[in-house]
């Protein structure tokens, strides 16, 4: 039997377009041409190429007045104006449809929808077998005995298939019932009213009943209640909406079937067409046409063959915390082995062992931190890795998904399911069978192993290699260590400060309760809002359908109404304290004493370091209760040393801007702060009065986040006016930031993003959106990004160089923690003099620059007391 192939042209491309363009690195060629759209429908194009059709035809909606805008004026009327870098990829998917001898059509007066519905029928009529791809519910309505309706799901990279069945065990609907159901409940995303009230629970109830619109009008007395009033009222809109969801299978085309017939590619202009727009990874599958993961040979096998070449080494890592988790097993995949072997077999296989603790044997993984890690706790040891694909994809764009799934296919790779169908989701999650295990980690490992090139290649052309290769990679090793080694922790000091808080905040609850004269659930909005707005009286309550509002920020405005609200404050601060640091921590110690928490290496789109799992860069220091739980961390060796970058996103202003009076005043180790306010209050240094130095200092660093007059007006506490002029009087002195900051804004509006010094890039689609509020939000993202990121790249170079001085010494002493700005070592007491000079040296020295670098250190014998 024939087989015909009908795709949705518009909705194909609006799903191939929003699918990337959330995530915020919008492709286009060296020209600036968007072309995420086309990128996106040629790869879905490829995949529905695989299945051989016969006859194919895409349908386009002629962008003008139908027939349905007749019946509804404002039909599809609520719907967003289409993105300009959508419309101007119209054309190109035209072009390319036309480098592949694929017919499609469009039709004035008509949508596309209407000409698929018209080839459907006549196709069947033919005795064909139909496939229709969409995203669209109201193609549903085409589904029968001979056509299939594939429906395009997260994204364009999945497909629904919909037969007669489906529909029956998803609605208990046949096909033509769909238009009824959007008759009665209508579709917000084409602007068909339905009846006002009924949902889709509703409709279906109906329609079991009645089966279709017109017969349920011709019973509404039957219906009862308020639901039957709603339907008696909004009847003609129910039948006028199945009208206009009604898809036409008789327009009078003027076109055959045969003229559908699939013809060959016109492979010199595709390969063309692919170059013009830099469509590398498709010009080099045309190229060379790629194994699928369906056409290789898997082998289980209980002991490992000989490995003398590189390999993609893929660990099966269970569990989410790397450090707790069981490992399963090993996929290895090379031009040499394809093989998956499970950790019991491995664990017994000391050849295989050797091969990986074999440094001159390379491997490529992905998240090669966590299999290392995990693999190390699990026994076995892993050395060699040389390849991080999730550092390259996270290095190419910060802002995609960490998911293989996601990432696999945004380069191109279309073979790899989700993990979640191999080990289900949540309370469904699972050990798989081995054969399925050994499918999908061998899966993993050869989508790596194909990407592996293509990735390199972009890092290159992007002129960001050098940050994976020099910066990311050998980050990765030392943060590896410095979560292995983890942190020691004192929990008998813990429990002593649990224990001293639980009977601060016992003392709190009963002050509360007498202050509120009685007792209820100081932790419940609901009760609180009442006690306080209704109880006490206390002004500005807003009620809400939950209750009224007691956020901080609400709170924090009524302290000086009456006493209780200050002590509600502090209990959550308490409470807050007691249970996330004090009991959390203590929960998150291994049995070595220690706290192996997990350094986020690609999460943030400015390349700053986060930790989780407990976030250790997180403990609060506002409060000294607070600062104290740092007193439960405590050295292996003698001593805590830390060193802290001073005002590390200032210098880096002044060196970007290349600000000469900031830079002068920098290297004379003068306060930075006392001489801003010096410059832009016109009085001598030493006539700067500290409120003075405390507005400057708000400038200072208001800056550096484009932090508005109102901003900086709410912080100082002067007038919008005021601050409006400091801020003049600030770009009056240091006229090089500003002239800085409008740059990297014109920058980031032509190229979609700004860069650091070390090239690390961040893509801002925010800066040419027609929203005025995202705009702006873009540009104060465009200012600060690359500050912000050159000051996290600064210190994972000082982190590389530091661990290398420590090498070279040789020195027992331990890198133990990163937060923010800061370096924190166990160190020895006789290495204490040497690691102090390694510290320092490997800090200041970090990357060179206009302005010097200022570490700073302190020591103590727990992390509390650094002096």
């Amino acid at each position: 039997m024939k087989k015909i192939t009908l795709i949705d042209g518009n909705s194909l491309l609006y799903r191939a377009y929003y699918a990337t363009a959330a995530v915020g690195n919008l492709m286009t060629n060296k020209d600036g041409i968007p072309t995420n759209a086309i990128f996106g429908f040629a790869n879905m194009l490829d995949r529905i190429l695989k299945d051989e059709p016969d006859y194919l035809m895409v349908a386009f909606d002629a962008g003008k007045k139908t027939f349905r805008h007749e019946l509804q004026k404002d039909y599809k009327g609520t719907r967003k104006e289409t993105p300009d870098e959508l419309i101007m990829q119209f054309d190109l998917v035209r072009e390319y449809l036309d480098c592949r001898h694929i017919v499609h059509h469009e039709m004035e007066g008509y949508e596309g929808d209407d000409l698929i519905g018209t080839i459907s029928r006549m196709a069947e009529e033919a005795g064909m077998e139909v496939a229709v791809i969409t995203g669209d519910q109201d193609m549903l309505q085409l589904v029968s005995n001979h056509t299939t309706v594939y429906r395009t799901m997260k994204g364009v990279t999945q497909l629904e298939a919909n037969v007669p069945a489906t529909l029956k065990a998803k609605y208990d609907l046949e096909p033509d019932q769909i238009r009824d159901l959007k008759g009665l409940m209508g579709d917000a995303s084409d602007n068909i009213p339905g009846i006002k009230g009924v949902g889709e629970k509703t409709a279906l109830k109906l329609l079991h009943q009645y089966g279709t619109v017109e017969n349920l009008s011709e019973h509404l007395d039957e219906l009862k209640g308020k639901m039957g009033e709603k339907i008696r009222d909004g009847i003609q809109a129910g039948l006028d909406s199945k009208q206009i969801a009604t898809i036409m299978r008789d327009v009078p085309i003027d076109f055959d079937l045969e003229s559908l017939t699939r013809q060959s590619d016109d492979e010199a202009k595709l390969a063309d067409f692919y170059r013009r727009y830099d469509m590398y990874s498709l010009l080099k599958k045309m190229e060379q046409p790629r194994t699928t993961s369906s056409e290789v040979s898997y082998q289980l096998v209980n002991q490992a063959p000989q490995l003398t070449k590189d390999f993609t080494l893929v660990v099966g890592v269970y569990d989410n915390n790397y450090h707790k988790s069981i490992v399963l097993g090993y996929a290895v995949y090379s031009d040499e082995a394809c093989f998956y072997i499970s950790y019991e077999d491995a664990l017994k296989d000391k050849a295989f062992q050797e091969v990986l603790k074999n440094e001159a044997i390379h491997k490529n993984g992905y998240n090669i931190k966590r299999e290392m890690i995990a693999s190390r706790w699990n026994g076995i040891e892993i050395q060699g890795y040389d390849y991080d694909m999730q550092l390259a994809s996270y290095i190419l764009n910060p802002s995609l998904k960490d998911d293989l799934k996601v990432v696999s296919e945004f380069y191109d790779y279309h073979d790899l399911v989700y993990a979640e169908e191999i080990f289900g989701k949540g309370a469904k999650r699972h050990i798989p069978a081995l054969a399925d295990q050994a499918k999908y980690y061998l899966d993993v490992a050869m989508m790596i192993h194909r990407l592996k090139s293509d990735l390199i290649s972009r890092l290159k052309q992007d002129e960001q290699y050098e940050l994976y290769e020099n910066i990311e990679l050998p980050l990765t090793y030392i943060l590896a260590k410095m979560e292995y080694n983890g942190v020691k922790v004192n929990v008998d000091t813990l429990k002593q400060q649990e224990k001293a808080l639980s009977g601060r905040i016992a003392l709190l609850e009963k002050e509360i309760y007498a202050l509120a004269g009685t007792e209820f659930n100081i932790a419940s909005p609901k009760q609180l809002g009442e006690i306080l707005f209704e109880k006490l009286q206390l002004p500005n309550g807003k009620k809400t359908k939950t209750g009224y509002s007691t956020a901080a920020e609400v709170l924090e405005k009524l302290v000086g109404f009456h006493p209780i609200v200050q002590k509600i404050l502090d209990y959550r601060t308490l409470t807050k304290l007691n249970s996330t640091y004090l009991v959390g921590l203590q929960e998150q110690v291994f049995l070595d004493g220690r706290i192996h928490t997990m350094y986020n290496q690609a999460l943030t789109q400015t390349g700053r370091l986060s930790s989780t799992d407990p976030n250790l860069q997180n403990i609060p220091i506002r409060y000294e209760e607070g600062k104290k739980i740092r007193q439960a961390f405590v050295p292996e060796y003698d001593y805590i040393l830390s060193y802290d970058y001073s005002q590390i996103e200032l210098r880096v202003v002044a060196s970007l801007a290349n600000v000469h009076a900031l830079i002068d005043a920098f290297n004379h180790d003068m306060d930075i702060h006392t001489k801003t306010a010096s410059d832009i209050f016109h009085v001598p240094v030493t006539e700067v009065t500290k409120d003075m130095r405390r507005q400057a200092k708000a400038i200072n660093f208001g800056i550096i986040y484009g932090m508005s007059d109102f901003g900086l007006a709410e912080q100082v506490g002067v007038s919008i006016a005021q601050a409006k002029d400091f801020i003049n009087r600030y770009f009056a002195t240091y006229p090089e930031i500003k002239e800085y900051m409008d740059r990297v804004i014109d920058f980031a509006k032509k190229n979609g993003y700004v860069s650091t010094m070390m090239n690390r890039r961040r893509y801002i689609p925010e800066i040419n959106d027609k929203n005025f509020m995202r705009r702006e939000l873009g540009k104060r993202l465009a200012m600060n990004s690359p500050i912000q990121g050159s000051a996290a790249d600064l210190l994972k170079v000082a982190m590389i160089k530091v661990d290398r001085l420590m090498q070279e010494h040789h020195v027992q002493s331990k890198m133990i923690l990163q937060v923010h700005d800061e370096l924190v070592f166990d160190v020895k007491a006789d290495e204490l003099e040497i690691m102090k000079k390694i510290v320092k040296e490997g800090m200041e020295s970090a990357y060179p620059m206009a302005v010097n670098l200022k570490a700073e250190g302190a020591i103590g014998k727990t992390w509390y007391d650094l002096k």
